[in-house]
């Protein structure tokens, strides 16, 4: 899948005008911090293949690993011991999470997994993978778990299978079953024999996460205020933007940068139109708030889960500038790679100083980093 990948992207390059001698010293620069982050990457392996014993993190890694263009021996190694790590696993029901604290996680883990082993190319997991998606999928909150229409909860996908559903989870889950699709059909199947009342489902729980009263009907975002709307919030009835705002029925909810991305791209894997009017509100509100200097409504927190999920998303939306409210145009790609760049630590990892969502784990900070710098270079994704 890389060598596709790569020749893909290679392509797009080739028919792209020249590029200037900067853009060349920075793609000499990206290069050397891809190669170094790796290196850091592989030292950082435990003993049993994982990394930080924990099957969603090494996943992570392994994706990571598996879209390198040049790994060596030790990258090689690091990353089959990786795979074996992942498929140790492998629950009887589809599942792909490990015991202790990571109980909590089956389906963050699930997904993150299936995604990783697809990277490798692998048809020796397809089977694996498909038994992942049917798990996803069965873990959405919807009449089979007694949850109606009418509930909040309704279409979203959580932690685990009984636990209440959030937009990240949520998203991690809609981007492992867009991504392996194909493999569904390679089975015999119509890819949407069992997705398509799926994505009508997700565009329910989606809808209610976003700041947009025309289209979500919870009381929060009829009163939305200007500066949030089309943004999106964690789950319908809380942001984490809003936690030093007394909890009231009818609390404006606050948008904030990183869910908006995984809203934005979500609705791109639900085959939503950019004409749609959900597209382009939460489009209007990336444009109003481009940033990437902090995570917009967050500041540090979870900045390099947003510099990852913008560069799916944009990658995703297809378009290669980005015009912000103010009518500048951004090279989103370069400027993306650029800040990355210079993020990076002089021993080749990526860490956050502000620890929320695990982000001052540098192994963590660093598979967000690759994986986006990866995208960025190929110019697609998967």
């Amino acid at each position: 899948m890389k060598t596709i990948v790569t020749l893909l992207g290679l392509l797009a390059v080739a028919a792209a005008p020249l590029p200037s001698q900067t853009d060349i010293s920075l793609r000499h620069e990206v290069e050397r911090a891809h190669q170094r982050g790796i290196a850091f990457l592989v030292k950082q392996q435990e003993t049993n293949g994982s990394w930080r014993h924990h099957p969603g993190i090494t996943g992570l890694a392994v994706t990571a690993l598996a879209r390198a263009n040049q790994l060596g021996t030790e990258g090689q190694q690091a990353l089959r011991r990786g795979v074996q790590f992942i498929l140790s696993n492998v629950k009887t029901n589809g599942a792909i999470y490990g015991g202790g604290d990571t109980d909590k996680y089956p389906n963050y883990s699930t997904a993150i997994c299936a995604m990783a082993l697809l990277a490798t190319g692998d048809p020796a997991h397809t089977e694996v993978i498909r038994n992942a998606r049917r798990f996803l999928l069965g873990s959405q909150f919807d009449e089979s778990e007694d949850v109606k229409e009418t509930d909040p909860s309704y279409g979203g996908i959580g932690y685990g299978r009984r636990e209440r559903p959030d937009l990240s989870n949520t998203q991690w889950a809609l981007e492992a079953i867009r991504l392996t699709e194909s493999l569904q059909s390679q089975a015999g199947d119509s890819p949407h024999t069992d997705s398509r009342l799926h994505w009508q489902k997700a565009l329910q729980f989606l809808q209610r996460c976003q700041n947009l009263p025309s289209v979500n009907d919870q009381p929060w975002a009829k009163v939305a205020t200007t500066n949030d709307l089309g943004g999106f919030v964690y789950m319908p009835g809380y942001s984490f933007a809003n936690e030093d705002v007394p909890a009231e029925p009818n609390t404006p909810l606050r948008s904030y940068g990183s869910m908006t991305y995984a809203g934005f791209k979500s609705y791109i894997y639900a085959e939503l139109k950019k004409d749609d009017p959900r597209v382009q509100a939460a489009r209007a509100w990336l444009a109003r708030n481009y940033t990437l200097d902090e995570n917009p409504g967050l500041g540090a927190q979870g900045l390099y889960y947003y510099y990852h999920t913008i560069a799916k998303a944009l990658t995703a939306y297809g378009e290669d500038t980005f015009t912000d409210a103010a009518g500048k145009t951004h090279d989103w790609r370069y400027e993306l790679m650029k800040k990355l760049v210079s993020l990076q630590k002089a021993d080749g990892f990526w860490q956050n100083d502000n620890n929320r969502w695990w982000e001052n784990d540098p192994v963590l900070s660093t598979t967000y980093s690759l994986i986006a710098l990866d995208i960025l270079q190929a110019r697609r994704y998967p």
